[in-house]
Parts: C-alpha cells; structure tokens; sequence
C-alpha cells in the first residue's frame, strides 16, 4: 500500500517492480493493462482514512482502426457519423479501466472513451488532458497521427513525463467540472510514453487527494516500468477477445530479424532510461532530503532560539520583579536609618558637649557617679561613639550604591533603546559581584584591573547590555576560582606570582564602533570546548549547576540584537579573553 501525498522514492521502486512482474504469464496487452490499472487502484491508499486514493484510473492507447476489433470499429465509427475512416487513422482506445461506479470497471461498459478517433491534431486539442500530456512529452500532436520512421526511435527513447493537475476545480484542462464536483476530484495525474510500433499508452488517475509536486515528479519513472510490461505486446496480441497473432507467431512467420532487433534495441533503450530516470529521482529526493534536513535543522534552531528567549524572558522577568521589590524594600528602611544618623550626630555631639561643661563646672562628682564613669570608660567613649556613627554612615551610603548598582544592572523597566554609560553598567555588575572578589580561606582575593578608554554614550537595551557583563565577569570569576590550589605554596602578595586576575578594557575602534574585553588568567577552554561554547544549553558544570544558556543568550544580546560581535580568544593554560564589539548607534549598522 502507497500513500500518494507520502509517497517515497522507495514506494516508487517497489511500485515500479511490481508493475514490471505483471507482464509475466500474460497473453495480451490488454490483459497486462487490467492488471497494471488493478494493481494501482487498489494499492494507492490513504493512510490517514485507508480510502482508495483514485477515484477513477483508466489507461489508453492509440490504435490503428483496422487493426481494432469489430465491436471498436462500429464505435468509432458512430463517432465519425458512420463515415468510413481510413485503416491508418489512430484511435484513442480504452484498454482498462478501474474506479468506483461498477460501470467504471469494464471497458466496453464506457459512454464516451472506448475508442476516439484522432482524424486529425484539431481532435487532439478536443482532449484537453491528451493534448497537454503530449505537449509535455515534448512531441507534436503529428507524430501520433503519422508514424515517422526517422523520429520514432529518437522520441521514443526520450519520451516519458507526467501530466499534472494539483488542483482539479475549475481547471481549464479538466472539462468534466461536473465529475470533478460530484466525485471530490482534488488533483489529476497522468503519464506515459511512445511505443516501438509508434503508438502511445497514457494512464490516467483522478484523485481524492491533493498531491505535492514531488509526487507528481516520482510518477514518471512509473511511464517507463509501465512501457516494460507492455512492450511484448507492442506488435502481438493487444486485445483478449481479439484473434491477433502473438508475437512469438509473427517472429516464427516473418522472421523479421529487423524487427526483433527493433523491439530489442526498444527493450534495452527503455532499461537504459528507467535506470536514468530513477537516478535523476534519487538525486531529486536526495536533494529535496537535504533542504529537508536542512529546514528541519533551522527550525530546531527556531525552536531552540525561541526557548531560550522564553526562559531569558521569564528568568529576567522574574529576576526584574525580584530587584525591584528588593531594592524598594532595603531602600526604605536605609533611607530612614541614613537619615537619622545625621540626626544622631548631631544629638550625640551636643550631650558631648553637655557632659564636658558639667566636668568643667562640676570636676569633683560624687562617688557614684566617678564610678559609673570608669565603668564606661567615658573619655573613650566620646571618642569612639562618633567613630561608630561615621561608620554607620558609610555602611548606609555602601547599601544604597548597592540598591543603585541593582537598579542600574537590571533596567528591566527599560525596554526602550537609550543612549547609556557602559562603563556605568559594568561598575554597576562589579559591585553586586564584590563579594565573590573578596579573599576568603579557599583562595585570594580577585584582582580586578581596567583600563577604561573615552567612550561615547552608546546607544543599546542596557538591561540586556548589563546581563552580557555579568555573565562573562560571572563566568571569569568561576574559571579563576576553579584555578586554585590550595595545596599549592603560592605567595600571592608576589607581584611576579600569577596572581588571579580579572582584566576589563574599553576603547573605541572607530567612529561607530567601540569594543569591550573581558578576559582572565585561569585555566583557559580547551578547543573542543571553545567550539561549543556559545551553543545553546552547553555546559561544562556538573548537573543543576548552570543551564548553558548565559553564553548563548550574551552572543544573542551582541550579535542578534545589538549587531555586534562577540568573539573568544584562549587556550589551555592561557585564560580566556571575551572580546565585545558594539555599533555605537546599532539602528544605523
């Protein structure tokens, strides 16, 4: 069974051998016509409802009058008013027929096609569906009316294509609309080809189902494995009931060595072009396999891409909503304890004060009160409360440039594209990654060194800006951390010591471009690491531990948002440098 609208070049392979297999053990074209017409119509089947896939299947040929059986004869006739046509003329013969209505399932039960006269090319043009397969073989419509010696073998050998109508309603080559209504005819399928006697064979498929042009193109080598079963017929017995000599009697009495050797040099002609069309098919299928492959591929990118903007969106969404009730809810209270240590200094300078003037008018306490001073050491006391405040204040100021640094790195708030510092939002990044710089019993502390270049206001969506430096300090903080040994005697205070450092450059490369670089001197990335390194979900932690999505969203940020590059420079045992390059105003890059 073969699904047209799924058919493959495997189906076509199989169906082609099997149409070849049933000219075996057959008497007549006729009887390997029912066969070939039969064996399609009941294994084209759609496999979405098992419904037939042809509702109607009919195969001709042209045929010489005199050589039509009487019963032909009286009809073309009647067609031609009884007149007596020529014995040469050609008929379009009905040789089998299968379909749905039982009068569709025998031949001479059909109304208008059991043999048509062709007096001539104006009667061709009549049969909209002939007359364009023809045209389509690339033959005149006189060649089928007068046999040409001199161009039958080159035709034949080349003669083999499809006629195809991939939708039926209101198609000016499909003149029966009303069958096409009634039956839901959707697409028309014909093929066929030239026969050694020069006569052609045309099959002929009306389909329930719509059919894609590949299908269509796989039919044709279906023309010439067709042609294979009707070649031992061609010059022998084409009718069942129709006394013809076959053709092992016509060899025996003409022993026309010419036209053993025609029909041969047809036989090895037609192999020869089935071979090349079913290459060409091979090579059509692996070329349409290949684009498959290939929009299947850049839809798993499509995908993938549009996954990794869901979760970027909803992790940064969610990450904004995070910040910002954080930061709302810390700056409230700082604000309000900032605000009133002022306030504490001050009250706190003034009972000072007071207490120095009571010592200076009262130096001689009494015994009590001498003693609750020594207890609390009250000299030391008014020298270190106000250290204690100025240093309150500075914890409070430390917090709010945080709660800033916080606001500033998320932005989420700002979708709009806005003229910024970059040098802003990577102090901004910095600061929130303090902690991780800082020095603690499993390593050093990260030394950070800049070198910031005169860079002008860049235009950019800064909260994505901002989420590319903290992937890559992030990322650089990790490689460093991963470096240490702490079994290892290194005297970090040795400024010749490789010590673990963080480098961030900025300058300007030109009028519209300026370039970020973010590099390390860890362990550095391998090659086949550094290969995959900005592909989507890669990681190299262990699980639960990172998503491998930081990288490749930082590359979607510069490269497909920004239009800017975002390049890697390391090596094994050399660190890695992350370089950014950026339009200044990416709209008019």
């Amino acid at each position: 069974m073969y699904d047209l609208q799924n058919f493959t070049l495997r189906n076509m392979s199989e169906c082609g051998l099997a149409i070849r297999n049933l000219g075996i053990q057959t008497q007549s074209m006729e009887e390997v016509s029912n066969k070939i017409i039969n064996y399609l119509y009941q294994n084209l089947v759609s496999q979405n409802t098992g419904e037939k896939s042809c509702v109607l299947i009919r195969l001709f040929k042209t045929h010489p009058y005199a050589e039509l059986p009487g019963q032909l004869q009286e009809y073309a006739s009647k067609i031609l008013n009884h007149n007596l046509p020529s014995s040469n003329l050609k008929c379009l013969t009905l040789l089998s027929t299968a379909g749905e209505l039982p009068e569709w399932n025998l031949r001479h039960q059909s109304l208008g096609h059991q043999a048509i006269p062709l007096a001539n090319e104006e009667a061709i043009t009549r049969i909209p569906m002939i007359s364009q397969l023809i045209q389509q073989l690339g033959i005149s419509p006189g060649i089928i009316l007068h046999r040409d010696a001199n161009l039958l073998t080159n035709l034949e050998q080349r003669m083999y294509n499809v006629f195809y109508i991939q939708d039926a309603l209101n198609n000016p080559y499909i003149p029966g609309q009303s069958f096409v209504i009634k039956f839901g005819i959707k697409s028309v399928v014909g093929f066929g080809g030239l026969l050694p006697s020069g006569n052609m064979f045309v099959i002929l498929m009306f389909l329930r189902v719509t059919i894609p042009r590949i299908t269509a193109d796989l039919l044709r080598p279906l023309a010439l494995n067709v042609k294979m079963a009707l070649l031992p017929f061609d010059d022998g017995k084409i009718f069942i009931s129709h006394n013809q000599p076959t053709i092992s009697d016509k060899i025996t009495k003409t022993n026309n060595k010419d036209e053993i050797i025609q029909r041969l040099n047809s036989k090895i002609a037609t192999l020869s072009q089935l071979l090349d069309v079913s290459e060409q098919s091979t090579i059509t299928q692996s070329d349409y396999l290949e684009q498959a492959i290939t929009d299947l591929q850049e839809t798993l990118n499509k995908l993938q891409q549009t996954q990794i903007q869901l979760i970027h969106t909803e992790k940064m969404s969610s990450l904004g909503q995070l910040v910002a009730g954080v930061a709302h809810e810390i700056n409230n209270p700082v604000n309000f304890i900032h605000g009133n240590i002022t306030y504490a200094k001050e009250y706190t300078q003034y009972l000072i004060e007071l207490i120095q003037v009571y010592q200076k008018y009262y130096p001689n306490p009494s015994q009590e009160i001498q003693k609750l001073i020594k207890i609390i050491e009250l000299d030391y006391l008014t020298q270190d409360f106000p250290k204690i405040l100025n240093s309150m204040m500075l914890g409070t100021e430390r917090i709010r440039d945080i709660v800033q640094s916080l606001r500033n790195f998320s932005r989420l708030d700002e979708a709009k594209i806005k003229k910024v510092d970059i040098h802003e939002g990577i102090e901004s990044t910095l600061m929130i990654l303090e902690h991780r710089l800082q020095a603690t019993n499993k390593h050093p502390e990260i030394q950070v060194i800049k070198e910031y270049g005169k860079l002008p206001l860049v235009d950019c969506y800064v909260g994505q800006l901002n989420q590319v430096f903290m992937n890559l300090i992030a990322n650089a903080i990790e490689a460093l951390e991963e470096s240490f040994d702490v079994t290892k005697d290194v005297n970090y205070t040795d400024k010749n010591s490789n010590h673990p450092t963080i480098y961030i450059f900025t300058k300007v490369v030109d009028e519209k471009w300026i370039a970020i670089t973010i590099a390390d001197n860890g362990l550095g990335i391998s090659e086949e690491v550094k290969s995959k390194l900005f592909n989507p979900f890669f990681t190299t932690k262990p699980i639960g531990k990172g998503t491998g999505l930081g990288l490749s969203i930082s590359y979607q940020i510069i490269v497909e948002t920004h239009r800017g590059t975002l390049n890697v420079d390391s090596g094994l045992g050399r660190g890695a440098k992350f370089m950014i390059q950026i339009p200044v105003n990416f709209l008019d890059s």
